[in-house]
């Protein structure tokens, strides 16, 4: 299967994405950055995003996905991320389950508000629609 012609995002060179999004070099050094995270936190089982990030140099965003992913739970180590909502300890998604379901709530409370905005919107142009009398 063909991929698309791109230029890569970390360092410009044009590749033919299959799938990775990045070039096969950098593909490589992505690998390399996971296993050095996966070692580091393999020999530190305590240690917090933020130290992991420093020690290692690895971005945030490549240790969330680790551990969405459930790459450290794989090694026996728990991890947790906060909630970019509250903060709260989270292991997946986003958001905490409380503040999903606040999401959640709000969002089923404006799809009601717009249903009765339609349905009020319907009534008053039915109004003033029955029988008339033609006038001869």
């Amino acid at each position: 299967m063909a991929g698309k012609i791109k230029n890569c995002p970390m360092c410009g060179k044009l590749f033919n994405d299959m799938g990775n999004k990045v070039c096969m070099d950098c593909y490589e050094q992505i690998q390399k950055k996971e296993q050095e995270v996966v070692s580091f936190v393999r020999e530190n089982r305590g240690a917090k995003v933020p130290e992991i990030c420093e020690a290692t140099g690895a971005p945030i965003g490549m240790i969330k996905k680790m551990i969405r992913e459930g790459r450290f739970e794989q090694i026996g180590v728990k991890m947790t991320y906060p909630c970019e909502k509250c903060g709260a300890p989270i292991i997946s998604g986003k958001l905490c389950q409380q503040c999903e379901e606040k999401a959640r709530t709000e969002l089923q409370k404006q799809a009601a508000l717009q249903t009765a905005a339609r349905q009020l919107a319907k009534t008053d142009q039915n109004r003033g629609q029955g029988f008339r009398s033609k006038e001869r």
